[in-house]
């Protein structure tokens, strides 16, 4: 009879304990950014003339102010032949890199192969933990160096905004499993010892 109520203990603490080491995998999963209907225009007559796919995206931390990772595409007539931004060939960073600091309504890539960047200034309270939409912005249309622009030739910002939201890790599913196998695992011990 101890050794049921031991067993069953145990069964609890470590149902807990998965519980808890899922939750708290979770809570540190990165916040994943895309963009929506982001164009630029180069030489402005009012058309739009470049634009950032729309399964570009690029990840932070769950801090929101450390750059994870990036896959950002350009496309339309203002491009060079590289124009994909991704960690194997390009640099990321917020803020000005001549400020030394971290500014969440300052984004910018730059890409070495083709030395082109792309700078994406913010609304405020620009790239947060809390994700979310933040609205690009087009500043003065590249006459100064506070305003969303994609070089070479510097194409300005017609409209856009990114989105960011958490994906929860694939351990949190991995420890639930888990979990629920030595739950089951420990009520057929009890079921197959129980007296008939």
């Amino acid at each position: 009879m101890r050794e049921r109520m031991r067993a069953g203990n145990i069964t609890k603490l470590l149902a807990v304990a998965v519980f808890a080491l899922g939750f708290a995998t979770c809570a540190s999963a990165d916040i994943t950014w895309t963009f929506n209907d982001v164009t630029f225009c180069y030489d402005c007559g009012g058309t739009a003339n470049n634009d950032i796919t729309a399964t570009s995206w690029f990840t932070t931390d769950n801090s929101a102010d450390t750059i994870t990772g990036y896959d950002i595409t350009v496309e339309g007539t203002n491009t060079q032949a590289d124009n994909e931004y991704t960690p194997g060939d390009s640099a990321s960073y917020f803020g000005p890199p001549e400020f030394l600091s971290t500014d969440t309504t300052h984004l910018d890539f730059y890409d070495f192969a083709s030395n082109q960047n792309l700078d994406f200034y913010l609304a405020a309270p620009g790239i947060t933990s809390a994700g979310g939409t933040v609205t690009l912005l087009a500043g003065d249309d590249g006459e100064t160096s506070s305003s969303t622009i994609a070089c070479a030739g510097c194409a300005t910002l017609v409209s856009g905004s990114v989105t960011g939201s958490t994906v929860p890790e694939p351990k949190l599913g991995a420890f639930l499993l888990i979990g629920l196998a030595g739950l089951g695992f420990f009520a057929r011990r009890k079921f197959a010892n129980s007296p008939a």
